[in-house]
């Protein structure tokens, strides 16, 4: 993936705003239990950028912490999932699409962990899809 963004999105009840800029790195569907519990949705369509093209505009999120390497930032008042963010700075920060106000503009390439995909929820699409990360 190499398109750029420049667009903004932010929570359901309005609390968190937020823009991001520049190059998307990758987009894609996750289907891991973490993004499922998180998300009360069966799958997660997020986009990945450098950490320096996103900014919050309005509000301050909440952070969860999920792992040992990442937390996953969210809107206290409505809980909307918004951030992936990893502890190392040089990494790219994940981008929940759907709470973009032009979710089109981050279409999927690809899905991930889809060994802990539901059995009942398919996509009607033939994008490459691994078993668990993109190197695994």
């Amino acid at each position: 993936m190499s398109n750029s963004i420049d667009a903004e999105g932010g929570c359901l009840c309005g609390s968190v705003r937020y823009r991001v800029s520049g190059k998307i790195e990758e987009s894609g569907y996750c289907h891991c239990r973490t993004c499922q519990r998180q998300s009360g949705s069966p799958v997660v369509a997020w986009f990945a950028l450098n950490a320096s093209g996103f900014s919050y505009l309005k509000g301050a999120p909440k952070t969860y912490r999920a792992s040992d390497h990442a937390g996953r930032e969210f809107c206290s008042d409505c809980g909307t999932y918004i951030v992936f963010r990893e502890d190392d700075e040089s990494q790219t920060l994940g981008v929940n699409t759907a709470t973009l106000d032009d979710p089109a503009l981050s279409p999927p390439d690809f899905h991930i962990y889809c060994e802990d995909r539901i059995e009942w929820f398919e996509t009607d699409d033939h994008l490459p899809r691994f078993k668990r990360g993109r190197t695994d």
